[in-house]
């Protein structure tokens, strides 16, 4: 009795953390029973097999077993086992542990003749003369999406240019990766060019491409095979029709269909697989798309458009012992949150509205948009605790003075910075000669170094240039403020900023 009849694999092997299988091995015995010893074995087993496309067509089979780990449950020293014990009626329970390599393949089942399993073998040695007792348990691998992985993020795959002058199309594909059983939706804004060209048919296609291999001698034998999965197909929908103008300002086209269309995947492993890569074993999925276009001279013209898609098994959808998966409503809202959760880092349009550090007096500071920045600087600068060591200067005050100076606000001059430089420098040499071992409260040394020989502050420039790392700038919350629906600054906005010193 596993704890779980799956084990999931976060990521890739290399990045997937370490995985144990645990459980239970029970014995329910009416009577006494004499027992020597029990064990439980966990076995991974690989099948390749295809029949040969010849004259005289030949079976190819290559069977191997890549993983052996066997655990003695009883007695508790291993020297006893040689000698019968006796075990009162009742349930008896035996726990069992294994770790297991983060390099195991996934299991792969639904094919025709080849396959990757697991299984656990328990058995009870009751001594000579008597029949051993076994049970098997089918135990299912599954690799899924790692949360930090750059697989995981959600990527779109935009389909965009203009077909032998007939048509404008852009057909999006909203990511890579899909969760075994769901649904793959494809946007469509698609424009006519040629005077009399209409649209036709549309068709969705999913493809399946599965290449089995092995070493035969010094020989590689291989067998690849392409399959429709699932499909669908349709006209546009009804009041799909839209301004051009709408879409895209600069075109002259007058007439646009702008719509989706949904291609259910199968949700049993007999029919379709997730993708895999392995040494022996490989599946891929592409998405085909056709479009029909019927030509003023009276043919038919078809566009079509090629996506890689990844299909995984997520643990929140687990394939039955059916080896289909059963989808309720509730959970198809779960798995859709699940798969756009881990999204590509931001776009301008949704950050610039960030806030700004804390207590800062924006007089002689350029701001590109001081009509939406100042107003929000604040205590949302993001993530705080994660930067750099902060500054201890009065740093209002110093550039309100430095912006000030000489009765002017266009910024601060050369020869102020130099002294205010130097003015550090002095002050800061006998305490850093002093506080050199030892690390500020947040454990991290100032980007400087102290001259022996000039007894001046050096600054380390690559130290000082280094910018937070992604996985903190993505962690950065997205400010929802009341002034979030203005939008992107005009060109007059951009320009009436005021200019960087030394410019015109």
């Amino acid at each position: 009795r596993p704890d779980s009849p799956f084990v999931v694999f976060y990521g890739n092997s290399p990045e997937s953390p370490p995985v144990e299988l645990t459980g239970n091995v029970v014995l329910t015995n009416t009577e006494g029973v004499d027992i020597r010893k029990i064990t439980i074995q966990l076995e991974g087993l690989q099948k390749v097999s295809w029949i040969t496309n010849a004259v005289n067509p030949q079976q190819m089979v290559d069977k191997k077993t890549f993983l052996t780990e066997d655990s003695a449950l009883f007695p508790p020293d291993a020297s006893m086992a040689s000698t019968s014990h006796k075990i009162n009626p009742g349930v008896h329970k035996w726990p069992f542990k294994f770790k297991l390599p983060t390099t195991l393949p996934e299991s792969v089942e639904g094919m025709s003749g080849s396959y990757i399993i697991y299984n656990l073998n328990a058995t009870v040695d009751r001594g000579y003369m008597t029949r051993a007792l076994t049970a098997t348990k089918r135990i299912r691998l599954v690799r899924t999406l790692g949360v930090d992985s750059l697989d995981s993020i959600n990527l779109e795959q935009i389909n965009e240019d203009v077909w032998s002058n007939k048509i404008s199309y852009r057909i999006t594909v909203p990511r890579v990766n899909y969760i075994f059983g769901t649904a793959i939706t494809a946007d469509f804004i698609l424009t006519p060019i040629k005077k009399g060209v209409t649209i036709g048919n549309i068709k969705l296609e999913l493809i399946e491409t599965t290449q089995v291999c092995y070493q035969h001698g010094d020989r590689t034998l291989k067998n690849k095979r392409d399959e429709v999965i699932c499909k669908t197909e349709g006209d546009m929908p009804e009041n799909c029709e839209v301004m051009v103008t709408d879409i895209h300002p600069e075109s002259l086209c007058d007439e646009s269909y702008k719509f989706q269309m949904t291609l259910p995947l199968e949700r049993s492993l007999k029919k379709c697989r997730q993708s895999f890569d392995g040494d022996n074993i490989k599946i891929e999925h592409r998405l085909k798309i056709y479009v029909s276009l019927h030509n003023p001279e009276g043919h038919t013209s078809q566009l079509l458009v090629k996506n890689m898609v990844n299909l995984f098994i997520s643990p929140r959808l687990p394939v039955g012992d059916d080896q289909c998966v059963c989808i309720s409503p509730i959970t198809a809202a779960q798995l859709h949150e699940e798969a756009t959760s881990i999204t590509a880092p931001p776009s301008y349009d949704e950050h610039q509205l960030d806030l700004l550090y804390n207590d800062i007096d924006a007089s002689g500071l350029i701001t590109p948009a001081p009509w939406a920045s100042a107003p929000n600087s604040g205590p949302g600068t993001p993530f705080y605790s994660l930067s750099r060591n902060p500054s201890n200067e009065d740093i209002p005050s110093s550039l309100n003075a430095i912006a000030h100076s000489n009765g002017n606000s266009n910024g601060a001059s050369a020869s102020l910075l130099h002294t205010r430089l130097a003015h550090l420098q002095e002050n800061g040499a006998s305490q850093w000669s002093r506080n050199i071992p030892s690390r500020n409260q947040s454990g991290y040394f100032p980007p400087t170094t102290l001259n022996p020989d000039t007894g001046n502050l050096e600054y380390d420039m690559a130290a000082l240039a280094r910018i937070p790392s992604y996985n903190t700038a993505v962690r950065t919350p997205i400010m929802s403020s009341h002034n979030s629906q203005v939008g992107l600054p005009s060109y007059a906005a951009a320009t009436s900023t005021h200019p960087s010193p030394g410019t015109s």
